[in-house]
């Protein structure tokens, strides 16, 4: 395929469409020192993933997400820093005869020339963003000189010496930088009998990081709440604050929660990287029917679609993959949010303050008259947000919103706790998802196996949804592996989306107005074709994405 323009790519690949084309052409014109791509970037039309994948494709050379893979030593040991950062390129494993390593341009012949040259191998390419690549040379050398437990030792041995004052900035930065190394989502800083315990929330399982001297806690807990702007003198009542940390060319928000506990103040942070390359429903782990049902829903003019789950399982991840699907060059998109996580242009978002009378429903009340053709609203928690999100729904809007059920079907009884009348429902919800984020399994070290229909039966799987997809007897699939250093023994890398989609067409519209059971509601869903979450999760299983074990600590 002969390489084109980085614009023209990403339109045949489908990552953008004419109008973002014509209008980041228009832009160039008032920003000529930029390239192309920088200003699709800035414009958030497109992601440095997509951009990498569109390369990917092109070159014919296969995408790989360095968030989900750790390089080797030896890799590293055989390619000098300053070759890896000219050539834009992070060496990832070495075998006999050859190095593999990840590039940003799978056009770079002299970057590949000098490598066979240098090293007498042959060389393997990956595409992978740049930015990625960047940061990740950075954070993996300086690893190499420094590894963590050299500078734990260091910082614990200073604090006698030296004394907490002196030390404290550096102890909470490497608090901080570890965790983002170690590819957190949270960090929880919990004061104990004997000692300040740091542990990770990495792929949504706790991991402890560290123990600190308990006498310290107290100045940890003053430090991060400085950065936050909380109020040190304040110990009783919990707090919430947020700042902003920039470590190895990437930015991150943290998000901070202390509440006042038995052995002192407990401290959790969670962490927001500003990466677009998060919000792309191709990106999530949704399957391919998936996809197609949700664009065809967001091209409807008016009604709800509501996202469920509990805390932590990707919700407004979700939602903003699906803002960036619909074109906020033709159509208005309003969001309302508590709070708001992540900014994006062409969209007005706002954020509610209870403290001022700021309410969800206060929000969109006023933005109704902003003439709106999108509403976001982060969550449906009371009866007036509930009924205003109901009727902008039906009024010419298309609404998206959470809410906290364990299931799609639950939305509806929800619905009807917060006073919605089952006409309402009925006239107004369009569709339901409800999602769970699952462990991959590491692709380095996880092993084929066959289960069989009674042991996955034994473990919970339903037997209809087995049968479903085709499972008689066994189930060929993977299980975790014993761990390796890619994976950092869990036998685990990354996390992607399980998500059930329930479709309300007329004849469930019906039913839910006449105020049937949500038991015979759900079985129409499944009878007219929806897969469970369970159905796509076995559909994983037999990808080898994930493990029958993992599904089931996460759906059981």
């Amino acid at each position: 395929m002969a390489k084109l323009p980085i614009g023209e790519l990403l339109k045949k690949f489908g990552y953008i469409n004419e109008k973002q084309l014509e209008f980041t052409a228009k832009i160039k014109k008032i920003h000529q020192n930029k390239f192309f791509g920088e200003i699709l970037k800035d414009l958030y039309f497109v992601s440095s993933m997509e951009i990498a994948k569109a390369l990917s494709l092109q070159s014919g050379k296969e995408y790989i997400d360095l968030n989900e893979v750790y390089p080797s030593k030896e890799a590293l040991y055989l390619v000098p820093q300053d070759i890896a950062t000219q050539y834009k390129l992070l060496p990832l494993s070495v075998e006999e005869g050859k190095i593999t390593v990840a590039i940003s341009d799978p056009y770079n012949i002299i970057a590949v020339d000098i490598l066979k040259k240098r090293l007498g191998k042959e060389v393997e390419i990956f595409v992978a963003e740049e930015e990625k690549i960047l940061r990740y040379i950075q954070i993996y050398y300086f690893l190499l000189e420094n590894p963590t437990e050299k500078k734990y030792e260091s910082l614990i041995g200073r604090l006698k010496t030296e004394g907490v004052n002196t030390v404290l900035p550096e102890l909470v930065d490497f608090t901080l930088s570890e965790s983002i190394i170690q590819r957190a989502s949270d960090i929880h800083i919990s004061p104990q009998f004997l000692s300040t315990d740091v542990f990770v929330r990495v792929d949504g399982v706790m991991k402890h990081l560290f123990s600190f001297p308990k006498e310290i806690h107290q100045s940890i807990v003053s430090r991060i709440k400085v950065l936050s702007n909380l109020n040190i003198a304040e110990q009783r009542l919990p707090q919430d604050g947020s700042f902003s940390y920039t470590f190895m060319g990437g930015t991150y928000d943290f998000r901070v929660s202390t509440v006042p506990s038995s052995f002192g103040e407990n401290i959790v942070l969670r962490i927001l990287s500003k990466n677009l390359s998060l919000f792309s429903l191709n990106n999530l782990g949704l399957r391919d029917f998936q996809i197609e049902i949700i664009n065809s829903l967001i091209r409807k003019t008016q009604g709800i679609f509501l996202i469920t789950g509990p805390t932590g399982s990707g919700k407004t991840t979700t939602l903003y993959s699906i803002l960036r699907k619909i074109n906020a060059l033709e159509k208005n998109i309003i969001t309302v949010e508590d709070p708001i996580e992540y900014k994006f242009p062409f969209i007005k978002q706002t954020q509610v303050s209870d403290k001022i009378g700021f309410t969800f429903s206060a929000a969109v009340r006023a933005f109704l008259r902003q003439d709106p053709d999108v509403i976001l609203i982060g969550e449906i928690r009371d009866e007036e947000t509930a009924e205003i999100a109901i009727k902008s729904s039906i009024t010419g809007h298309l609404v998206l919103s959470t809410l906290h059920t364990n299931s799609s079907i639950s939305a509806i009884p929800r619905l009807l706790d917060l006073k919605v009348k089952p006409f309402m429902i009925a006239s107004s919800l369009v569709a339901v998802s409800a999602q769970r984020l699952v462990r991959k399994l590491c692709p380095f070290c996880k092993e084929k196996r066959e289960f069989s229909f009674d042991a996955l039966v034994k473990i919970g799987f339903k037997p209809e949804s087995l049968e479903k997809v085709g499972v008689k007897t066994s189930l060929e699939g993977f299980s975790s592996g014993k761990g390796c250093e890619k994976c950092g023994g869990t036998g685990y890398i990354g996390r992607k989306l399980l998500a059930e989609i329930f479709e309300i067409d007329d004849e469930i519209a019906d039913m839910i107005a006449d105020n049937l059971s949500i038991t015979k509601i759900y079985q129409k869903a499944i009878e007219k074709g929806m897969k469970t979450i369970e159905d796509v999760a076995i559909l994983d299983i037999m990808d080898g994405i994930t493990s029958p074990q993992e599904v089931m600590r996460v759906i059981a």
